[in-house]
């Protein structure tokens, strides 16, 4: 029943979104980023804030969203965090969380979503960016890019492959 009500909602998202075929291609596309990641361990926000770090140091406005596996009070990270409270029991994120994606427009969404957890999948799915990076996923999507990548567990390295190739598609 759960996973009924969530591939139900997954589906009305995605069957949502306006398609634009006169949409134009940007010479530099890495402008406004979004980065979706689990935060639960501490090791891998620092990586991910390290890493949004220097892409700000590039002149790059980045965007953190971090889902931290935890029912309690959320302490001030420096970004933007939900937990388990934030996520209804069929796994999809509350409404609040979603209008927080609603409002802004990225270049570039990337969802490093490692244990594939189905909450952080809708919100790469609902967010409106032009071009979507996630790792492999079980559920039905719309991103431009799947990266299979090397090291599975490792976010830093992660991180580092999707910046190589992103590096690669740009001009």
């Amino acid at each position: 029943m759960q996973d009924k009500l969530y591939n139900r909602g997954l589906k009305k998202i995605l069957d949502s979104r306006v398609l634009n075929p006169n949409k134009e291609i940007k010479v530099n596309p890495l402008k406004n980023i979004l980065i979706l990641f689990e935060g639960t361990e501490t090791s891998d926000m620092q990586s991910v804030m390290e890493f949004a770090g220097k892409l700000k140091d590039q002149g790059r406005n980045v965007k953190l969203l971090s889902y931290i596996d935890s029912k309690g009070e959320l302490m001030n990270f420096g970004m933007a965090v939900y937990n388990n409270s934030s996520v209804n029991w069929f796994g999809f994120p509350k409404k609040h969380i979603l209008e927080l994606l609603e409002s802004q427009k990225f270049d570039i969404l990337i969802n490093i979503n490692i244990s594939d957890k189905n909450h952080l999948h809708v919100l790469a799915c609902k967010a409106n960016a032009d071009f979507k990076i996630s790792l492999p996923t079980k559920y039905k999507n719309d991103f431009t890019l799947v990266l299979n990548t090397k090291e599975k567990e490792n976010i830093k390295q992660i991180l580092y492959e999707i910046i190589d190739y992103l590096n690669k598609l740009t001009f």
